[in-house]
């Protein structure tokens, strides 16, 4: 396989993501040290760093990438080095800055000096892979983190080259805000010089800086206040800002990926001569560029996803200055869900009072075609998913959930709320399904079952099941463990490490207090649905263990054995499973929901039929069909049997 130069080579131009170009600009930063809990829309950061790492050792001589147990271990890992005199970096997704904010509002105070650090923190304006669209820019203002915002996978490489530089010379932690959209378009970079980091640092104790406690905590807050205000008095240097002139006296501020759909809007309604006031730091604002630039204006548009961070701040600005300038923003722009080119031309020609040309209208109206066109259908579990057949037992065990309450949580299983399952009734935050479930339980006579995964358990699991254990909470805790962290990508990251130690969440469940506490196997259905039936009748904490690969991973690695046995000559036994006198129960399809089983009618006569291309022969399917419809068939009865490896 041929290696990935672009991170290594010296010069030249290539086609990168966004998210591949901030790996390429801490390359070329010196960057030594970085740490991240994976989350969409930064995992693949991660990845990249690794890959880097693999296949070119000698970076590893200086360059350390971990996964960390959560944001709060990988934010204040970082502060930990960079207080050694390194470069570090520290990618999260929007909610992860809710996590590491604790840490990093000490940090912030204290500043990343001798070294230089970098937060990464990627928002998703839409939801398209979060529980929710959290407005993370407003830490900006609470923790003091000045707020660059690249727009181009260009911008992405080279100003977080530059962050590193304004750390370490003002002693702040900078953050580069990436969204979605930006973190994973493409577009051409033109490679600079890489620079190796240092292999080792030294800490020099400063009490003052460090320990942020009375008085050096509100010693540090003044500081804190006098380095921002040199950085924004610095701004208008710096080259983050740009201003593209016009003599209209209707004028638009904006930054990151709203200024590619606002630059595209103008030129479809023929607004060439609005002036544009591109924004790349968003915090902190340089008062006399704003001021500039609206006192000869009679209308600012502030066109910028979510909540009115920036157009706050500008009227706060234009009220100081005595300035006269209408500023546009959240009465004509919706402040949820991501933008988009027609969303921008819309909202500009009412502005303006122009009606949109018929090729904006068109092209809205064809894209909105697609939706009649495409038929949607709700995210699923993947085929042989023992999730979705640990759901299955739930559902019996529970007569389809009467009386039951499930206290949901984050990972594969949230999609456990969309039908047919339904099998989830809220969605907080990573542990929050436990943390939840703990109140519920004490306030209501119904079942409660809360859920959580195996690198949710580390990432903040053990400490409401410690408070679970305390009071012997009346709930059941369905633990998921597929030994990955899947929803992610399955990352290689510290869960990965654990099991190769060893670990044993069994182990850990009984030295903290769990009272009752069954592992079981859900790819056996109906001794799994029998235990949580016993569960549910007995009183106080009960935990059940779902040991089972996810069945991605465990499908690969069952057809790479299964391959390499067949090119040695060997026979292999294999099993196909397949349907005959089928009664239309739906049971397979409608409760345990396997993809891989569809409806097909042959010849007038409508039957299920399993697709063989997606099946992965998990045998779910065959243990719960109540007719005994689901055949099983061995193939090579006396060959060399691969099951599933254990976990």
């Amino acid at each position: 396989m041929n290696k990935d130069t672009r991170f290594t080579q010296s010069e030249g131009k290539v086609l990168m993501l966004g998210n591949e170009a901030l790996v390429r600009g801490c390359l070329e930063a010196g960057v030594s040290y970085v740490s991240q809990y994976p989350g969409t829309p930064t995992s693949d950061i991660g990845e990249y760093f690794h890959q880097v790492i693999r296949d070119f050792p000698e970076y590893s001589d200086f360059l350390v990438h971990y996964w960390a147990v959560n944001e709060a271990v990988a934010t204040s890992a970082c502060a930990g080095a960079a207080w050694t005199g390194c470069r570090t970096f520290n990618p999260m997704k929007h909610v992860g800055l809710n996590v590491a904010s604790d840490a990093l509002s000490v940090i912030a105070l204290n500043g990343p000096n001798p070294g230089g650090m970098v937060i990464s923190v990627g928002s998703d304006p839409g939801s398209l892979g979060s529980h929710q669209e959290q407005n993370e820019r407003f830490y900006a203002w609470m923790l003091h983190l000045p707020t660059i915002e690249p727009h181009t996978p260009q911008e992405c490489k080279d100003w977080v080259k530059l962050a590193f530089e304004l750390s370490e010379q003002y002693d702040l932690v900078m953050n580069i805000r990436t969204s979605t959209r930006s973190a994973h378009s493409r577009g051409f970079v033109e490679l600079g010089t890489l620079m190796p980091g240092k292999r080792s640092g030294e800490f020099i104790r400063n009490i003052p800086k460090f320990n942020s406690l009375p008085p050096h905590a509100i010693n540090n807050h003044i500081r804190l206040y006098e380095r921002i205000e040199r950085l924004r008095e610095a701004l208008p240097k710096l080259g983050f800002n740009k201003i593209i002139p016009g003599e209209n006296k209707i004028g638009v501020i904006t930054s990151g990926m709203p200024f590619g759909y606002t630059i595209e809007a103008l030129n479809q309604l023929e607004l060439n001569d609005v002036p544009v006031l591109k924004l790349g730091m968003i915090y902190p604002l340089n008062f006399q560029q704003i001021s500039d630039f609206i006192q000869v204006l009679d209308k600012v548009i502030v066109i910028e996803e979510l909540e009115p961070f920036l157009e706050v701040k500008i009227a706060e600005i234009a009220h100081i200055q005595g300035i006269d300038a209408e500023i546009l923003g959240q009465k004509f722009f919706p402040k949820y869900n991501e933008f988009s080119t027609g969303l921008v031309a819309t909202s500009l020609a009412q502005i303006f009072d122009k009606k949109p040309r018929e090729q904006i209208t068109k092209a809205v109206d064809y894209f909105n075609s697609y939706k009649e066109i495409i038929p949607s259908r709700f995210p699923t579990f993947c085929a042989g998913c023992p999730e979705r057949a640990t759901l299955y037992s739930i559902l019996k065990a529970t007569n389809n959930l009467a009386n039951t309450v499930i206290s949901g949580d984050i990972g594969c299983y949230v999609m456990s709320f969309f039908p047919p399952q339904q099998c989830s009734d809220l969605v907080i935050c990573m542990s929050g399904g436990l943390s939840a479930a703990i109140g519920m339980s004490t306030k209501t006579d119904q079942n409660v079952i809360a859920f959580i995964g195996d690198s949710t358990f580390f990432h903040t699991g053990m400490a409401p099941l410690a408070e679970a254990v305390g009071y012997n909470s009346n709930l059941l805790l369905m633990i998921f463990e597929n030994s990955w962290t899947a929803m992610t990508g399955h990352q290689d990251d510290v869960l990965r490490y654990l099991i190769n130690r060893g670990f044993s969440i069994e182990k850990i469940c009984r030295a903290i207090g769990v009272p009752w506490l069954k592992v079981e196997d859900s790819y056996n259905p109906k001794k799994l649905t029998n235990t949580i039936e016993e569960a549910l009748k007995t009183n106080g904490l009960k935990i059940i263990i779902v040991k089972r690969e996810c069945a991605l991973q465990a499908h690969r690695w069952r057809m790479a054995q299964i391959n390499a046995l067949q090119d040695k000559g060997e026979k292999v036994q294999d099993v196909s499973y397949y349907i005959g006198g089928c009664s239309m129960c739906f049971e397979c399809a409608r409760v345990l929901s396997c993809p891989a089983i569809r409806r097909v009618n042959t010849e007038g006569i409508e039957e299920m039929q399993i697709d063989q291309d997606r099946c992965i022969k998990c045998g779910v399917c065959y243990e719960i069909c109540p007719n005994g419809a689901i055949r099983k068939s061995i193939i090579n009865l006396f060959g060399e049997e691969v099951p599933f490896r254990e976990i």
